[in-house]
């Protein structure tokens, strides 16, 4: 039997645009859980190609590693705030809002993990 499962779980909403406040929230938190992968989802084209809003992540990612050891994983996020939206069907506006981007984050780990595991069980 497999002990070593992984569930992903919305941890909090970072409400910040400011890259630095951003990335001290991200430091408190990968402290706080002791975190040692951190999983960013890339919004890429429908044809799989990376935006600018792509690089953007990828430099922030560089710039949270300038602070803390982690590694850091990058996995297309495509569809996962659509299927947010279908999860949230029904709620109030104000509820979505906010549940949106935790869901969607919650759904990118899942891909992640899902493809993680698929591999383990493949070696």
């Amino acid at each position: 039997m497999d002990m070593d499962i992984k569930i992903p779980f919305p941890c909090r909403l970072i409400e910040e645009s400011n890259a630095r406040k951003v990335k001290r929230a991200l430091m408190d938190i990968i402290e706080e859980k002791n975190i040692d992968t951190v999983v960013f989802g890339l919004p890429l084209s429908d044809e799989g190609k990376e935006s600018e809003w792509c690089a953007e992540i990828r430099r922030f990612s560089e710039f949270l590693l300038k602070s803390v050891k982690v590694d850091i994983v990058f996995v297309d996020e495509y569809g996962t705030s659509k299927e947010a939206d279908f999860i949230l069907r029904g709620k109030k506006k104000k509820v979505k809002s906010k549940a949106n981007d935790l869901i969607a984050a919650t759904l990118i780990l899942e891909n992640y993990l899902n493809v993680l595991n698929m591999n383990n069980r493949n070696q």
